[in-house]
């Protein structure tokens, strides 16, 4: 089977739903991780059978690294409490090095046999290209050859960040190493995140995962409003407009300028769709076992500027670059020499070097980690440079705000500073979409240079149909109300305020979504549809 033939959106995945969902409620409480971690393989080897491979390697590193990490510490503190009185205060110190040594060493190994096996398997022909564009610059006719019949293992991104993180939190003492290989391989495998997250942490899951739970019909239900919620968003709006975006974007020299802004437009509103839609299926689905998976939005596109936005986006991965990326390398001794340095020649500047250079690193990094591509890393970089900006220009904006006797908090400027994140992101995403920095400047000069604003509505009608951009687009209506209700008491969440409705207007509205879903994704548009967009990554 391929991804799409499997994927969440395929009557297949439903079988195996209903299938999972039988064995593991049947299963006694003691032995359902034993159950879910069969499940989780058996979903991954349906998809991808050679996938395992990579994922029984990376769980098997890193459980013998953890575990030769915390034993090291055993081991030190031990020999520490019975040669007490008899070591020196520099013996003492020379023995914790020696074994801080050790057990840095099992940290690089892991971490370096991860990191080298998703970069074999992700990047190795982005290496090969840039090498060749290097080549070609001093030498014509000489290339190093691609290597053909390549694959992503499934997951592969996402399971790399959850060891590593697991890994360095077992060398920080924050938590202590699973000792049951079978748990730690179901803490990696579990399936309902294993196609795109989120990026969970082992201190946040490990009740959850393997508690002997009892059914709670509550979660229970919420699971499966939550799963149909999520897919009324992937298969109503996000398969439907990723039609049109599809074309677009794959034919720029063709488009008017209206169209560039109509693609843009419905792109902001599948974009949102296929990723939240996939992440109310795989929480949805988890609540359906009892299982809790963290969120990973929160309401985005009311952000107030871009640092907002990337942290109501993809949260678990913006989590997780600050914690294991951004905060090593912003407190290092190389960044902190750095900004002492930069200290003296401009001492306001000097203070914000540490973090400027964190976030470099972090964003070059996060660009590539989304795609093995330079329009990645220029995407990635793109979003840096704002953010530092954002910093560097602080005191003026501080300064102008008094000028004017504004406040951030005032409405006028509220309002300025999300119509500014919204534009930054239209760019963003046009960077983000485009095959080639060529495409990308003919997308942005059609939209703002004024010229072909005509429309030609026989490209949205051959690719997408007038009836189904309306539908779909009316269908982000409730999407859109419910970010809204959301944002404005943060601390509930719309399952709860929809529980609390009467009967007589729940079901309705819940058999009205079920039947747009079934309908529009599966008899009524005639559409193709498609895989997530984030499980390429």
């Amino acid at each position: 089977m391929t991804p799409l033939s499997f994927s969440f959106t395929s009557i297949y995945f439903l079988f195996f739903f209903l299938g999972a969902l039988l064995i593991y409620w049947f299963t006694p409480r003691r032995y359902r991780y034993i159950s879910l971690l069969f499940l989780s393989l058996l979903f991954i080897a349906l998809i991808s059978w050679a996938s395992l491979f990579f994922l029984f390697f990376s769980i098997t590193v890193m459980y013998f690294c953890a575990r030769g990490i915390s034993d090291n510490k055993e081991k030190e503190k031990e020999y520490l409490r019975e040669h007490k009185g008899e070591m020196s205060l520099e013996e003492k110190k020379d023995y914790k090095k020696h074994e801080k040594r050790k057990r840095k060493s099992l940290l690089a190994l892991g971490i370096s046999l991860n990191l080298v096996s998703l970069a074999v398997m992700k990047y190795i022909n982005f290496f090969i290209d840039t090498l060749n564009g290097m080549i070609h610059w001093g030498a014509e006719n000489t290339s190093i050859p691609r290597i053909t019949q390549w694959f992503l293992p499934l997951g592969i991104s996402f399971y790399t960040f959850q060891a590593i993180a697991y890994l360095v939190d077992v060398y920080w003492e924050k938590i202590k190493p699973e000792k049951n290989y079978l748990k730690f391989s179901l803490f990696l495998a579990y399936f309902p995140k294993i196609l795109q997250g989120p990026i969970v942490r082992y201190e946040e899951m490990e009740q959850t995962l393997f508690e002997e739970k009892e059914f709670s019909y509550p979660q229970f239900t919420d699971g499966l409003k939550r799963m149909l919620f999520g897919y009324f968003k992937k298969m109503v709006v996000a398969d439907t407009l990723y039609v049109f975006i599809q074309f677009a974007f794959g034919h720029v020299a063709d488009l008017s300028g209206s169209e560039a802004l109509l693609a843009i437009v419905l792109y902001f509103l599948q974009d949102y769709c296929d990723f939240s839609g996939y992440m109310d299926i795989a929480i949805g689905l988890s609540d359906t076992l009892g299982i809790k998976l963290p969120e990973n939005f929160r309401q985005p596109y009311l952000a107030e500027n871009i640092d907002d936005y990337w942290r109501r986006w993809h949260i678990t991965l913006g989590t997780w670059f600050k914690d294991y990326i951004f905060y090593p390398l912003s407190l290092s001794k190389f960044s902190l020499k750095l900004g002492k340095a930069s200290k003296k020649l401009m001492p306001n500047f000097g203070k914000k070097v540490p973090a400027i250079y964190g976030l470099f690193i972090v964003w070059f990094l996060t660009g590539l980690w989304h795609g093995a591509s330079w329009n990645y890393v220029l995407w990635g970089l793109y979003y840096g440079a704002i953010i530092i900006l954002e910093i560097i220009l602080e005191p003026l904006t501080e300064k102008f705000l008094s000028l004017t006797h504004q406040s951030k908090k005032s409405v006028p400027y509220r309002i300025y500073e999300h119509l500014v994140c919204i534009f930054l992101l239209a760019i963003g995403k046009i960077l983000f979409m485009c095959s080639s920095l060529k495409d990308t400047d003919i997308f942005i000069t059609k939209i703002f240079s004024g010229s072909n604003t005509y429309f030609d509505i026989t490209n949205l009608n051959n690719q997408l149909g007038y009836l189904s951009v309306i539908f779909a687009s009316v269908s982000y209506l409730p999407v859109l109300v419910i970010d809204i209700l959301q944002e404005a008491k943060p601390n509930t969440t719309f399952l709860t305020k929809f529980d609390s409705l009467k009967l007589y207007i729940q079901w309705p509205l819940l058999i009205l979504c079920g039947i747009a879903t079934v309908w529009w994704g599966f008899y009524g548009s005639g559409l193709p549809h498609f895989a997530f967009g984030y499980t390429q990554f």
